[in-house]
């Protein structure tokens, strides 16, 4: 037992004034929220906050951490005491558990501030007091919430804690391997590899040899110098030689090389996380509109419904605007409000996987945005017949796992496709990839290129190019929907707008970006 001192006796005093200033402040939420429990009122919620704290105290003065679990059962024992002697009375009513929860809270509150976590104590504190003082409309939310939209959280939390951790984090190209032998010599300063065969094969002097860890992770290309049924020898090309160790187990591809490349585009791990990324910022949109409601206005609603899909948005205002022709001005801010805020969900997007490429693109990404919004600024503000309906957007489902799946699919097939194109056509036909894989969806071709990018393959600005023609096919796609579904004055009205919006990103494009390093 350690003798307590004038300093550590005024620090002694601090504490329990704070945890007798929380117990305090809980017992008075209780009392003002109508709490009638005759057993935990304001006076008892600061003993037993005191209580924890005078545990907590002993336990660390006799050096034993039995007293805190002794004051802990002595407190439960005084708790629910009085609940055992007014058992089964007709006058007592049942209130719920929520001030005997509050109460063994703050028992462990004053554990925490005794046990030098003051910080952690009040923080639980504060959290615990927004909750009891919001019961009315934490209940209110609850009728709000649907069930359906209760199942797409959770669903949306599997897919990111559950599915996301398992996933394999190298390419699969790794998996469409064979052993091929180990690593026997390393030439650091020329960068020159020997491997012993581990059976007898024949490669061709210059050929391009990728070679694997046993785990299936890629270790880089090998240009073989030297062949015999027993030994290759070539030039390692990957950076990671210093961490390349003789005796290695080197395993080599199974003679597919256009299979390979597919599936060296792929990486589950980074396409799910993409998959999530794209998912949450749709499920905010979502609840934007939630919280906006249609009453917020048509314009309103796109912009925020653009989040959650611009596509949706305008196939929403597309078969709106047939049987509602005079809100056509309407439905048009509102389309190109929804396109618009693609672009600036494109740069979020891709922030989060690769900023060097969110910054170079930034420029004429933003261009695009600005125009699009004094576009829908101009058809605001254009003189026009008020019209008195009023029209709502709809948006079933939050997430779900079926869309999220078809977003891999598409987006892992827009990778194999983009790979396949920059390795065996080169990367000047790398536009036309953008264009046609645009047209399905601009968040796939963006993740895409970027991947592309990281990997070496293209050069930044090349990159960032064809993600604005990504973006700009996707508008078109937009625009054709409306011809197909639409009012006709609609699509009218939407022409130029479109064709002013895809013109200022390709101008500034062609201005911005410089091509040599990519063609």
């Amino acid at each position: 037992m350690e003798t307590i001192g004038n300093q550590d006796l005024i620090d002694i005093f601090l504490k329990f004034g704070v945890v007798a200033l929380l117990g305090f402040l809980i017992g008075l939420e209780r009392e003002m929220a109508g709490n009638t429990n005759p057993h935990a009122g304001l006076r008892d919620f600061v003993l037993f906050a005191l209580l924890g704290g005078v545990s907590a105290f002993a336990s660390a003065h006799f050096d034993t951490y039995w007293l805190i679990i002794a004051g802990f059962f002595g407190f439960l024992a005084l708790l629910f005491s009085g609940y055992w002697a007014d058992y089964g009375k007709d006058n007592v009513e049942d209130t719920g558990i929520t001030t005997e929860a509050a109460a063994i809270l703050t028992f462990f509150l004053g554990v925490l501030v005794m046990m030098n976590a003051v910080v952690i104590a009040v923080a639980l504190a504060i959290v615990t007091l927004s909750i009891l003082s919001q019961n009315t409309k934490l209940q209110a939310f609850r009728q709000r919430v649907k069930h359906f939209e209760l199942e797409a959280a959770l669903k949306l939390l599997i897919i990111t804690f559950i599915v996301l951790p398992i996933l394999p984090h190298q390419s699969l190209d790794g998996y469409l391997t064979l052993p091929l032998g180990k690593l026997v010599s390393i030439d650091q300063p020329a960068k020159k590899v020997a491997i012993g065969l581990e059976f007898p094969q024949e490669h061709d002097k210059g050929e391009v040899l990728r070679i694997y860890e046993d785990s299936g992770k890629s270790l880089g290309t090998i240009k073989i110098e030297k062949s015999t049924a027993k030994r290759i020898e070539g030039v390692y090309d990957n950076e990671r030689l210093e961490q390349v160790r003789t005796g290695t187990d080197i395993k080599g591809e199974i003679g597919l090389p256009i299979l390979t490349v597919m599936m060296s585009a792929l990486q589950p791990y980074k396409v799910w996380v993409i998959v999530i990324l794209v998912s949450f910022i749709s499920f905010v949109g979502y609840v934007l509109v939630k919280i906006f409601g249609s009453s917020a206005g048509i314009g309103l609603t796109g912009l925020v419904g653009g989040l959650a899909s611009s596509t949706v948005t305008t196939l929403s205002f597309a078969k709106r605007s047939r049987e509602t022709p005079a809100l056509n001005r309407d439905f048009a801010i509102a389309i190109i409000l929804a396109s618009t805020i693609m672009f600036p969900r494109l740069l979020l997007q891709i922030s989060v996987v690769n900023q060097q490429m969110m910054m170079r693109m930034a420029v004429p990404i933003l261009i695009m945005a600005a125009t699009g919004i004094a576009v829908a600024a101009f058809y605001f503000f254009r003189p026009h017949e008020q019209s008195k309906e009023s029209q709502t957007l709809t948006l079933s489902n939050p997430f779900s796992l079926k869309s999220a799946f078809t977003f891999a699919l598409v987006f892992a097939s827009i990778l194999m496709l983009t790979r396949l194109a920059i390795t065996y056509l080169g990367d000047a036909w790398l536009p036309l990839v953008a264009l046609v894989s645009g047209l399905t969806d601009a968040d796939a071709i963006a993740f895409s290129v970027s991947d592309a990018q990281q990997a070496g393959l293209i050069s930044l600005d090349w990159a960032a190019f064809n993600v604005v023609l990504g973006a700009t096919a996707n508008t078109f796609m937009k625009l054709f929907l409306v011809f197909t579904l639409g009012n006709r004055e609609l699509f009218k009205n939407l022409l130029g707008a479109v064709l002013i919006i895809t013109a200022s990103g390709l101008i500034s494009s062609f201005l911005y970006f410089d091509f040599s390093a990519g063609i």
